[in-house]
């Protein structure tokens, strides 16, 4: 079973961004160079061609960009949403939030956190605005917790 520790929610899951936006810069530069040789040139039909298929290739990595932008977005306010839900639980056990570990990125109904005083069930009310922590005895326990 794997859990998240509360650094790593709060951190973030992905360095990628820097990356993804280097590759981008780099097509729209060399489309730009591109388009800049064909006008220059207008007989020459290689640049036109290479222009075509570059800016291709960065509509097709401004949409992945995107995309990837949407998804980054909607975990980080699920993360939000569980750091929010760790302090509280840290705060209920007397515990510091840094020690507690959670078994999802997303919040749902079958989460479990893992303290130093054991592991807990949380149970939440239908709006999900409260919830109740339940003891719970998890059977041998294979436990693997990211961010520590």
């Amino acid at each position: 079973m794997t859990f998240y520790s509360y650094d790593y929610l709060k951190g973030g899951q992905t360095n990628w961004g820097i990356a993804k936006i280097a590759v981008i810069s780099l097509l729209a530069l060399a489309f730009l160079v591109f388009l800049v040789k064909y006008s220059r040139n207008k007989w020459d039909i290689k640049y036109k061609d290479l222009s075509i298929i570059l800016g291709t290739l960065l509509l097709l990595a401004v949409a992945i960009q995107y995309s990837d932008f949407t998804n980054l977005r909607t975990a980080s306010v699920q993360s939000g949403q569980l750091t929010v839900v760790i302090e509280k639980s840290a705060k209920k056990l007397g515990v510091k939030p840094e020690t507690i570990a959670i078994n999802d990125t997303s919040r749902n109904n079958d989460m479990l956190i893992k303290t130093p005083k054991g592991y807990y069930s949380l149970v939440f009310n239908g709006s999900g605005s409260e919830f109740l922590l339940v003891r719970a005895n998890v059977y041998q326990p294979d436990i693997t917790v990211k961010g520590k």
